[in-house]
């Protein structure tokens, strides 16, 4: 009982106060069922086998903690971060360590496709976005973004957005810049997103959830992102994860999917509060 109130308690605090005004709103009746549903997933991720983790679970548990947080969620991002933290260089621990800095050429002097349909690792873009407010965010990659990185609403696209919404906060695109090239990235992704969700694998819910989460993140309709939230919940199993029982994959895809999930939750939680 004691790891489910330390988790519940920043989307909570909140909440009581709107109730001693008279009721819960809709919003808040989001956060309650979001709560319980990480609540649920955060001893299965802490459980999960520490030689199996990749860097990329710290920085799904630390962008999670923002919202949710709680004694299971902090052993969770602990552990992950000691998995993470052996690579000392790596600029995207500025995720967690917001006083972290790469040099330039670290973050801002990869070569960029020329025939404007290759791709380059999606890190690359978020690293230059993460750090552009010190090293820059170039032309050419804001074009490769808007333009030869989308992919129809996979994991590129969702890439792009979350790169576009990085650099929009650090103040290296202007709100008309992040909506001209913002806008046809959400389209798609909610078109993607509008298809009847039948997973196969684990991956298959952890994309459904990442547009569900980059589309939060860059401000796309509440309205729009509800039945998703819901069907996301809905997809949860018993064990607290979001994965496909049987499914022949890397153990890592389950638990990506797992903490994607439930950052996709708490952001729309967030949005909502």
């Amino acid at each position: 009982m004691r790891r489910a109130a330390s988790v519940l308690v920043l989307a909570c605090g909140a909440a009581s106060a709107v109730a001693a005004t008279g009721g819960l709103t809709t919003s808040f009746r989001a956060c309650d069922v979001v709560v319980p549903a990480v609540t649920r997933a955060a001893p299965w991720l802490v459980a999960f086998p520490k030689e199996d983790l990749r860097f990329d679970a710290a920085i799904m548990l630390s962008q999670l903690r923002r919202t949710i947080d709680g004694e299971a969620l902090t052993r969770a991002f602990e552990t992950a971060r000691v998995v993470a933290d052996h690579d000392d260089d790596n600029p995207q621990r500025r995720f967690w360590m917001p006083d972290f800095t790469s040099p330039p050429e670290h973050t801002a002097r990869w070569t960029l496709p020329s025939d404007g349909k290759a791709r380059v690792n999606t890190n690359r873009v978020l690293i230059e976005a993460l750090h552009c407010k010190e090293n820059g965010w170039r032309p050419e990659t804001m074009a490769y973004v808007c333009g030869p990185m989308r992919d129809g609403g996979g994991y590129e696209s969702t890439h792009a957005l979350w790169a576009l919404d990085l650099a929009r906060r650090r103040g290296c695109v202007t709100k008309a810049e992040f909506h001209r090239c913002a806008r046809p990235i959400a389209v798609e992704l909610d078109a993607a997103e509008r298809v009847p969700l039948a997973p196969a694998r684990s991956l298959d819910l952890d994309l459904f959830a990442e547009r569900l989460l980059m589309l939060a993140m860059a401000g796309w309709p509440t309205g729009r992102l509800e039945p998703w939230a819901h069907e996301l919940l809905r997809r949860q199993q018993p064990d607290g994860s979001w994965t496909v029982p049987g499914a022949d994959e890397p153990a890592y895809h389950r638990y990506h999917a797992t903490a994607m999930s439930a950052w996709a939750l708490a952001e729309w939680c967030r949005r909502l509060r």
